[in-house]
């Protein structure tokens, strides 16, 4: 996989788990009340800790796994069933569990860091997306690169479109949303069998390799 196609995935699949569009009435409803310049602070704030919490858990995964003994075809895997969930749940119109509560209580809480940063803009299923895409850019420098700037690139995207909310969610209307939502869960859902695919193969390849499975292999073949 060349370095751009590599980009414009690992974009596209930012850009859909974080789901700006989807969010737009989650965030209107929890910015009630808020004057505009407080609506654009809490917003810009709430995109940047997003930000740099995906970036430090996308190049720090590897390394709790490697002290957790876990191996990335498992997360792969895992992180697949998760985002295939969340798409499921996109598509049919559901409330995803990931997400939080739009009760107005939110309000007396931070919106900022919960539930805007987290887990609106960075929940599980772009933090599991970040890690899989790294461990999938193998260490090449360029894939890296082009890493973080589908990251800075979906989150500015996402940003715009959360600051100009009122006028998108105006223009888009409920119907507008919800049919952008469900186009955004079935893309979702490819790259979430996608990351299955590439999880049980390598799953297999390794199991092959392992000398109890050849020991048992041979022991076959010889019967």
């Amino acid at each position: 996989m060349d370095n751009i196609t590599f980009f414009i995935q690992s974009f596209v699949a930012f850009f859909v788990i974080i789901d700006a569009i989807g969010n737009v009435p989650i965030f209107i409803g929890l910015l009630e009340g808020f004057s505009a310049e407080d609506r654009k602070q809490i917003i810009k704030k709430a995109t940047l800790i997003a930000l740099l919490t995906l970036l430090i858990v996308t190049f720090t995964g590897n390394w709790i796994f490697f002290f957790l003994s876990i191996k990335m075809y498992s997360f792969k895997v895992a992180g697949g069933i998760l985002l295939l969930i969340i798409s499921v749940e996109m598509l049919f119109g559901k409330k995803s569990r990931t997400e939080a509560s739009e009760d107005m209580e939110e309000k007396k809480h931070d919106l900022t860091v919960t539930p805007l940063a987290i887990p609106l803009l960075t929940g599980p299923g772009a933090l599991t997306t970040g890690i899989v895409l790294f461990d999938n850019a193998g260490g090449e420098l360029k894939k890296m690169a082009a890493l973080v700037a589908s990251i800075l690139l979906s989150f500015l995207v996402s940003y715009y479109i959360l600051i100009k909310a009122p006028k998108v969610f105006r223009y888009l209307g409920k119907t507008g949303t919800k049919v952008v939502v469900r186009i955004m869960g079935l893309l979702l859902l490819s790259i979430a069998v996608q990351f299955i695919i590439n999880g049980t193969s390598e799953a297999i390849i390794d199991l092959a390799k392992s000398s109890d499975f050849q020991a048992v292999f041979q022991s076959l073949l010889a019967r």
